[in-house]
């Protein structure tokens, strides 16, 4: 597959979304600074025309009461002088008109339908009317006389024109569309520069993947980042380190285990790789007395010794149906029933055990051939539900059991001298009618709070 078009390319769709959100956010912002301006505009306006309107009121007192109408006209025409004042009108103490800028109107009561109260104080109203597509502000301010208690004896309506407001909205909404849109579009060519930035690693992961996907399994991306795409390189450099890993097991299975026990994990195609439960047979061998004699040898023949050792038990395991866990310095943990069964496991480990036994003598003997000392072996076995599965991280990890049932197979092994081999009861139970045991006094194990049957084996039934 070729590099993908422009328009279906991650970065212009990264750098999409971007400038989608940007652009969105933008838009919100100067909305809301639109409806911020136009509040203030509209309180700086109305404290203009009150502060007109409560000029009027207080010198309209005496003309109101004595009937001076040419003061009343020459103040409603001199306020019209004011900007954004459409109309002024002075009102009696029954709302009658009693001077106008336009005479017309005297004697007449003004019109109170088609507006919205937008303040409504003793000293002040301020309403909002409208008349088809055409709206102002009209504010109505009281005359009161001076006397005690006060009398109202008229009012003040002022006419406030919104075109003002309109205009300088209309000028913040082009200032602020030009910013928006300059800032989008440099937004949106620096995301895009950043998406390049952060995809060009991406074809080289691709590159990666193809080769792996070809069988060259020989791939490790180098990088240096630690956001998604270096832990997606990491990862990638894994499933190689793990793929290898894999081709490397497959082709040595056999060597630690049966042949029939490699066919089935080699087979099977929905092995779990989390945690399962199961019920195992867990088979621990431990060198007796190994210290002491390890301190005589030189490092280079301990290590001859053990190999030596543990490829002579590591064949024994694998012919009667197990699969070596894992080798701890002197010791040998073999698995009966995992990862998969083939039937009588804790027999087959009993097998095991005294097959191991009669191993280590026939060792002895090639080992008593080169003047080495003599090898003896305890060996503890126990069955029971256990959690079976990977343990480890991406980039190394190995199959194994835990619980508590493990823990007994090793107390077991500790308790069991040289040669011995030494079962849990619900091993025995499995194993009773084939295997000759003997009952040993019950023990107290570490982590067990009663004490646990043990047996001793000693060989199998002659009528089997």
């Amino acid at each position: 597959m070729s590099r993908p078009g422009l328009f279906s390319s991650l970065r212009f769709k990264f750098a999409l979304v971007l400038a989608l959100f940007s652009g969105l956010l933008m838009v919100l912002v100067v909305l809301s600074l639109e409806q911020n301006i136009r509040r203030s505009l509209l309180r700086e306006n109305l404290d203009k025309g009150l502060g007109i309107a409560r000029a009027i009121a207080f010198n309209a007192e005496d003309p109101l009461l004595t009937g001076d109408d040419l003061y009343l006209f020459s103040a409603a025409r001199n306020a019209l002088k004011a900007p954004g004042i459409l109309y002024a009108r002075i009102l009696d103490r029954e709302d009658t008109i009693r001077a106008a800028d336009e005479v017309r109107l005297v004697g007449t009561r003004p019109n109170r339908t088609g507006g919205k109260i937008l303040t409504d104080r003793k000293d002040f109203r301020a309403i909002r009317r409208q008349q088809g597509q055409k709206s102002w502000y009209e504010l109505q301010v009281p005359v009161w006389t001076v006397a005690d208690p006060p009398v109202r004896i008229g009012s003040i309506h002022l006419g406030l024109s919104s075109e003002p407001i309109r205009r300088e909205i209309m000028v913040m909404r082009r200032q602020l569309t030009t910013l928006a849109l300059g800032a989008l579009l440099a937004g949106g060519l620096a995301a895009y520069l950043l998406a390049g930035f952060a995809v060009r690693p991406v074809l080289g992961l691709v590159e990666a993947v193809r080769q792996i996907g070809r069988g060259n399994l020989d791939q490790h991306v180098e990088t240096r980042r630690r956001d998604e795409i270096g832990i997606l390189t990491a990862a990638i450099n894994d499933m190689a380190g793990s793929l290898r890993e894999k081709e490397f097991i497959k082709s040595t299975f056999e060597r630690y285990m049966s042949k029939p026990l490699s066919d089935v994990l080699l087979d099977q195609e929905s092995i779990e790789l989390g945690g399962e439960e199961k019920t195992v047979t867990i088979l621990f061998a431990d060198i007796r007395r190994f210290t002491p004699l390890a301190e005589k040898l030189e490092p280079g023949a301990i290590l001859e010794l053990l190999n030596a050792f543990f490829s002579s038990m590591i064949e024994v395991v694998a012919q009667n149906g197990g699969m070596v866990d894992k080798l701890m310095g002197d010791a040998i943990m073999a698995l009966f029933g995992a990862p998969v069964s083939l039937g009588n496991d804790p027999l087959r480990a009993v097998q095991c055990a005294l097959d191991m036994q009669r191993t280590i003598v026939d060792f002895n003997e090639a080992q008593k051939a080169r003047g080495l000392p003599p090898l003896q072996m305890g060996i503890g076995i126990n069955t029971g539900q256990v959690i079976a599965g990977n343990i480890g991280s991406t980039s190394r990890m190995e199959y194994t059991v835990i619980g508590d049932n493990v823990n007994i197979a090793a107390r077991l092994q500790g308790l069991a001298g040289a040669g011995e081999i030494l079962i849990s009861e619900a091993t025995w139970h499995e194993v009773e009618r084939e295997v000759e045991a003997e009952a040993l006094p019950p023990m107290q194990l570490k982590g067990k709070q009663q004490p646990v049957a043990i047996y001793r084996v000693t060989g199998l039934r002659l009528d089997l």
